[in-house]
């Protein structure tokens, strides 16, 4: 797993998925190593996402993180109804790739990631979407794979942006062993070690983290 979004120089465009913004609600240390590679770059946070979390805080398994969520969003994160730039077709469209042949269990499943992939697919067909980077920060194996293959997007668990920091010498192994290990008693991730973290390669994270690809473009 190589080329994270930090060595493209291209101005960089995050979007936040419904599940990262519950996994760093797990812990404010998690959130701050987000927050820290994140850095100056405009967040994105759409209708959808907004209204997942609203539901979830209204669910006993979810109800806690998702509240923690919302009142944690930045202020100055950009919030932004996709309605204005895709329609239901081209999302389900998108709900059909990240399901990858398997039947939707509900016109939802996959929405909010789903919504957010087709927004950087319409993008990347203007030559002012073209010219920046949308990373795409969701939990889902499915989304990532999808995402990765449209022009100037790319995506990274939170498993994989740690990754990314220890690889870049942002964050020591260590840390990074101790904040997955956090995730993994909420439920939201595998058990990895330090060492995990630390191979090159990246082999040890396994799916939580892979694919975690280099931009068309760079």
């Amino acid at each position: 797993m190589t080329g994270g979004p930090r060595e493209n120089t291209m101005r960089h465009f995050w979007f936040v998925d419904t599940a990262s913004l519950l996994s760093m609600a797990v812990d404010p240390e998690i959130a701050a190593e987000v927050m820290a590679e994140i850095g100056s770059d405009p967040v994105v946070v759409i209708d959808v996402v907004r209204e997942e979390l609203t539901y979830r805080a209204t669910r006993p398994g979810t109800g806690a993180l998702a509240q923690t969520a919302l009142q944690s969003i930045p202020v100055d994160w950009h919030n932004v109804d996709s309605g204005r730039y895709v329609g239901p077709s081209e999302v389900e469209a998108i709900q059909y790739l990240v399901a990858d042949g398997r039947p939707l269990s509900h016109d939802d499943q996959h929405l909010a990631e789903s919504t957010i992939i087709a927004m950087g697919r319409q993008s990347a067909q203007s030559p002012v979407g073209y010219a920046s980077i949308k990373v795409l920060l969701p939990e889902d194996y499915d989304a990532r794979r999808v995402a990765s293959t449209i022009p100037q997007m790319t995506a990274l668990s939170i498993h994989g942006l740690l990754f990314d920091r220890v690889q870049g010498n942002r964050m020591a192994a260590a840390r990074a062993r101790d904040l997955a290990l956090k995730l993994t008693k909420a439920g939201r991730g595998p058990d990895v070690t330090e060492e995990d973290f630390s191979d090159t390669s990246g082999r040890g994270l396994g799916r939580v983290a892979d694919p975690q690809r280099r931009p068309r473009g760079a």
